[in-house]
Formats: C-alpha cells, structure tokens, sequence
C-alpha cells in the first residue's frame, strides 16, 4: 500500500504582495502533519507531507511536490490526501473561471501569481491511487466542482475519475472561510485555523460510535457536528465521484469505542446510516420500501452531499426493489416530493 499526502499551508506573503498573512494557516500546516505522523495509515512516509516555506512559494514547488505524491499511487488499495490550507480567490475573467490557491509569491489582484485549481485537479486525477482527496481550507473552496468527468475542469485523456472525493471549509453560497482560531477549541488546536481546527480536533478526539477507522462520511459528519456545537461557524461540504461515503481516511483515536447495538430503525436513524457509511446498508433499508421513500424524501431536502446520497439510492430502488408492490409503496413516499419538486 503506497498512500501518500501532501500538506500546503502558505501564511507568509511578501511586504508589498498585499496579501495579509495568519499565522493560523501555518499553525494548521503543521499539525496536519503531527497528526498524520500519529495515524498508523499514514506515519511512514519517509519525508514531512507538510512543504516547507520554499516549496510553497512557487507554483513549481508546489506541483513537483504534488506530482511525486500522485506517482506514488498504484493501485485500488492506496490513498492520495492533498491538504491545502491558505487564501483562495476566483476570478470570472481568466480561462475557465476557476478558484485559485495562494503561493507564498503570489501578489492580491494578480491572478498569473497564483496557482489555479486546474493544475490541482489535473495532478490529482493522474493519480493511480483507488482513494483520492482534497480537503481545502480556504476561501472560495464552495465553488471548487467535482474531481470527477462532470467536473467543470476539463480532464485529460487517459485519467482515472473514480475514488475521488473534496472536502471544502465552506459550501452552499458562503464563500469566505474564517482563517481565524476557534477559542471552544482545546490547545494547540485554538491555534488553528477554524475549519482545521474543527477537522483535527476529530481526528485527536476520534469518534466513539464508529469502527477502527474513520470514513470520509464519518470525517464530515463529526466536523459539521464539531462546528455546529460552537453555533457560530459554516458548514462544511463534501463532493463525491464514485469514492463512498464508506471509504476509510484516517484512523479512529477515540477511546472507548461502543459498537452499534442495533440497527437503524428511523428515518433520523437511517439518514445518518447512509451519510456516515453510504450505500453499505441499503439493502436493510430497501427491506421496508415505504420507509426507504421517506428516507429518500428527508435527503432530498438536505444539502448538497445528502441530494447527491438520495440520487444514488434513488437510482438503485429499481434493482433492489424488484417486486412491484414494493417498488409501489416505495414510490408513494416520494412521489408528492418529486412533483412537487422537492
């Protein structure tokens, strides 16, 4: 298993850039790293994934970087992380009007300065790994797309879409990330950027409802509950392309952990089964069909990932449904939704 990670945090900017620096990003850097160093899924890669403040300062420090982590990836059992932690920005009047990352010599209004998303994703995508993730802790990240073909960046021929995930500080149409700490947050984690600090404070505490390991679904649901509890921050967003919400990411610290004495029985129950574990269960709850179109319905009027979740099981009723009594109390439940455009 060869799976690798890149961390960028880019804090510190020229006098004359006009780019205000915190030393929050460069703190979260940092304990991206320790934290990876910590997790026996990640702590034995022979280098820091966290680049230095040379690497960072250039577009080509950065992507050489980045290009030797994706070559690494070489089958269905790896994993490629790419952490970034910094300014972003989007400009509509450069090719393709994609969000841009801060380099260490970029320069405010100066687009030619930054490192556009594009070459990102590209790099990414070349990746052989089965598992591919961006998680970006910055501005604009609400209007990063998918990783995947339908994915407003063009791909490049030959590229592997599937197993790829983004995991963005901000979604929906907030697009300004707080690069400030969260004083709720324990020390050094208060140190942190909010959105970093929220998603490390995870990894450090774990979660105790979860199995050994901690999924992309779990990852994302125990931040959003982490900064929901604070009251004041914005929710975070997660885009699939054919990864599950099911597939490991890091290992789960938490003490104690209780295994599930029982399965899901609610339609509550049941959203949260399918967030945190995708399509694992779906045929225990297809078992109940009526009860499987009010859990449809509930996702539907959620937000982005839990649309995208109420598609896919939509989408396989049919195959798992294949008595048509039960497709038929299934489809009465969502059907008043559907026409009314829920």
């Amino acid at each position: 298993m060869a799976s690798r990670a890149v961390v960028v945090g880019v804090g510190t900017y020229a006098d004359d850039s006009g780019i205000h620096g915190y030393p929050t990003i460069e703190a979260s850097a940092r304990a991206y790293g320790e934290a990876l160093d910590r997790d026996p899924r990640w702590g034995t890669a022979a280098r820091s994934p966290v680049l230095d403040r040379e690497e960072v300062r250039t577009a080509d420090g950065v992507m050489r970087a980045l290009h030797e982590a994706a070559a690494a990836g070489e089958g269905p059992q790896d994993t490629l992380l790419v952490v970034y932690v910094g300014h972003g920005a989007y400009w509509q009047d450069v090719p393709g009007g994609q969000v841009h990352f801060a380099l260490g010599s970029s320069r405010v209004n100066e687009p030619w300065t930054w490192l556009s998303a594009w070459y990102v994703y590209r790099a990414i995508r070349k990746s052989k790994a089965g598992l591919k993730v961006l998680i970006a802790d910055c501005c604009y990240s609400s209007m990063l797309p998918h990783l995947g073909p339908e994915s407003a960046l063009p791909g490049i021929l030959g590229t592997r879409y599937q197993g790829t995930c983004v995991l963005t500080a901000v979604g929906g149409n907030v697009h300004n990330a707080w690069a400030g700490a969260c004083p709720n947050l324990p020390a050094p984690l208060d140190s942190c950027t909010t959105f970093s600090g929220h998603l490390l404070n995870v990894l450090a505490q774990g979660m105790p409802e979860h199995p050994d390991d901690l999924t992309l679904g779990a990852l994302r649901a125990g931040i959003d509950e982490s900064m929901q509890e604070c009251g004041v921050h914005h929710t975070p967003r997660m885009l699939l392309n054919d990864a599950s919400e099911a597939a490991p990411l890091f290992t789960n610290h938490a003490k104690g952990r209780r295994p599930r004495t029982r399965a899901p029985v609610t339609v509550d129950e049941w959203v949260r089964e399918l967030l945190l574990n995708g399509e694992r269960s779906l045929p225990d709850l297809m078992r109940v069909p009526d009860l499987a179109g009010r859990v449809v319905v509930r996702l539907k009027a959620g937000d982005e990932q839990s649309r995208e979740l109420a598609r896919r099981v939509d989408g396989r009723a049919g195959e798992l449904l294949p008595d048509p009594v039960d497709f038929v109390r299934y489809w009465g439940e969502i059907e008043p939704a559907m026409l009314g455009g829920g």
